[in-house]
Order: structure tokens, then C-alpha cells, then sequence
């Protein structure tokens, strides 16, 4: 992880230390580091939903493709 995903910056510049419950992965208490748009809000993810999202993004990008 990045040094701006850690520490003192996360701290002063986000309310909460940057931590909450992720909306893709339901998680609490886990830091909440990059921004995505979900229904059209934008909302703050953690990394393991940023990972899923991405990996659900390729998922369908390979069916759409036939598998290839």
C-alpha cells in the first residue's frame, strides 16, 4: 500500500482514520481508501472491495467475449 494509504495523512485528512463499512464487501472497521461509482454515487471502497469489483468487471468482460 501506498504511503497516502497509511498513517498520519489517512488520519487528518479523512473523518474516522478513513475506516467504516465497505459497501461491496459489507466489512466493518476496515479502512476505506479509493473511491468508485456504485449506482451512480460515488462512494469510498476498501481495497478487497476495489479488488472484487475489478475482478467482477473481467468476469464480465470474458463472457461478453465468449470465454477467450
Amino acid at each position: 500500500m501506498s504511503k497516502a494509504h497509511r498513517g498520519r495523512p489517512l488520519k487528518e485528512e479523512t473523518p474516522a482514520a478513513g475506516r467504516g463499512k465497505c459497501p461491496v464487501t459489507g466489512r466493518s472497521g476496515v479502512k476505506l481508501l479509493y473511491e468508485a461509482e456504485i449506482d451512480g454515487a460515488k462512494v469510498m471502497i476498501s481495497k478487497a472491495g476495489k479488488a472484487t469489483l475489478a475482478n467482477i468487471k473481467r468476469r464480465e468482460a470474458r463472457a461478453d467475449t465468449g470465454g477467450e
